[in-house]
């Protein structure tokens, strides 16, 4: 059973380790484990419509917590059938706890580096494998941290792409590019193209911040992107050469945006771009919004 419990609590340890460098270290990659837990948390977040806007964060944190618990239960089973001649004990009676009680208690204080120093390893492979379980715990700290921290600057240029597309709306300037000069309705295309490739770019990156849904619809870049396509559908219809090609440009980021949203969430599934975006919008809860607004007369 030793044999057993060990090779077991490997295959945790790596299963996790595995998902922690597929979802932070691979630029277009994000683990098996990591998608299951965004997609379940997002069905859930989406049954209440007071949840909705904390999904994202807990997305993040359901996943770290997930990390944690593999990689704390395997090295627990890796240290269960040393339990509890290879560890030396200081004011605690090992009989007085079940044997996995004490190599998960062991194993948390390990990963955590508390050292409290009551149970103490001196079978000579737990001396080895210890503290390589706190320099485990060590990196899953500072890959949560630097996580967070890559998150929200791709949130910001998200929520900055949003309120610049519907200002446009709102000025009705994304129906009614002719009413510019050529060279600023050209501009406008050309930045709006220019924006939307970072969006696009930012999702390839870090998948999970799809699932960060805005209260405020201004900032939602879902409800924005229906007034991409109208931005576009004026450009391709421009008299000037030069805004029909800017069009064009930003017709192909509208493809490589509306393809990506396929390939990372199955449930966005649509024959065009438009219905996509539609689907995308719906399930940050503006989609209603997004078809009924229109650009003042």
């Amino acid at each position: 059973m030793g044999a057993v419990s060990t090779i077991a609590g490997i295959a945790l340890v790596l299963v996790a380790l595995n998902d922690v460098f597929q979802t932070l270290l691979r630029p277009t990659a994000t683990g098996r484990l990591s998608t299951l837990i965004f997609r379940t948390v997002w069905r859930f977040t989406r049954s209440g419509p007071r949840l909705g806007n904390v999904s994202g964060p807990l997305i993040v944190l359901t996943t770290i917590a997930v990390w944690l618990t593999l990689t704390t239960a395997g090295w627990a089973l890796i240290y269960l059938p040393h339990i509890p001649e290879g560890f030396a004990y200081s004011n605690v009676d090992p009989a007085d706890y079940p044997p996995f009680t004490e190599a998960l208690t062991f194993s948390l204080v390990a990963l955590t580096t508390l050292g409290l120093g009551d149970v103490v390893p001196v079978d000579p492979l737990i001396r080895v494998l210890s503290p390589l379980e706190a320099l485990t715990g060590f990196a899953l700290l500072s890959a949560s941290v630097s996580w967070f921290m890559q998150l929200y600057p791709a949130l910001s240029r998200r929520r900055a792409f949003a309120i610049d597309l519907t200002s446009l709306h709102e000025a009705g300037v994304t129906a009614d590019l002719a009413s510019l000069t050529t060279e600023r309705a050209a501009s406008v295309t050309r930045a709006t193209a220019r924006s939307l490739a970072e969006v696009t770019a930012d999702l390839v990156q870090n998948t999970e911040i799809f699932y960060f849904a805005e209260k405020d619809e201004t900032l939602s870049a879902p409800r924005a992107l229906q007034y991409a396509l109208e931005l576009q559908g004026s450009a391709l219809e421009s008299k000037s050469a030069d805004v029909r090609a800017e069009g064009r440009a930003l017709s192909h980021v509208i493809e490589e945006l509306a393809r990506v949203l396929r390939s990372q969430y199955p449930h966005l599934a649509g024959d065009s771009a438009a219905d996509v975006f539609a689907n995308a919008a719906t399930g940050h809860a503006h989609h209603r919004r997004a078809a009924a607004g229109s650009r003042p007369q």
